[in-house]
């Protein structure tokens, strides 16, 4: 895996992959229900030579898509990240959780690889996993 400091153009052909990539779920997400859409996402047509550490790509999706104070949501961000590492080989799992008291019924979602969460920031948070998907 790739750990120098990345280049301009590197780091903007990166944020150029999170752009595209974000576009296509925003508009996925719209089309078909989240269980199929992240079966799809999760096997991609071909795989990427270039490996990235997770938590690069998922600060590549954090600061890519932020405009200022203002985010995606983080299903948004996280089936980005999702797909980037899928696209690189890695058998990432889309979670979806509640806190472990709620108070209301805004859930979270964040990218685990073997148990491990990935992010992208917060990730987990001090949610429960409600929901997993592969």
């Amino acid at each position: 895996m790739s750990e120098a400091p990345l280049r301009p153009g590197a780091k903007l052909a990166l944020a150029a992959r999170v752009w595209v990539l974000f576009g296509r779920v925003l508009i996925g997400l719209r089309r078909e229900p989240l269980p199929a859409y992240v079966a799809r996402l999760g096997r991609p047509a071909r795989r990427r030579e270039e490996r990235w550490a997770a938590d690069r790509l998922s600060r590549a999706v954090d600061r890519s898509l932020r405009l200022g104070d203002r985010r995606p949501r983080c299903l948004v961000n996280a089936l980005v990240l999702y797909r980037l590492l899928r696209e690189q080989g890695d058998d990432a799992e889309l979670v979806i959780g509640l806190p472990a008291h709620p108070t209301d019924k805004d859930a979270h979602a964040w990218v685990e690889l073997a148990g491990v969460d990935v992010g992208p920031p917060p990730g987990r948070s001090g949610h429960e996993e409600l929901a997993r998907f592969s």
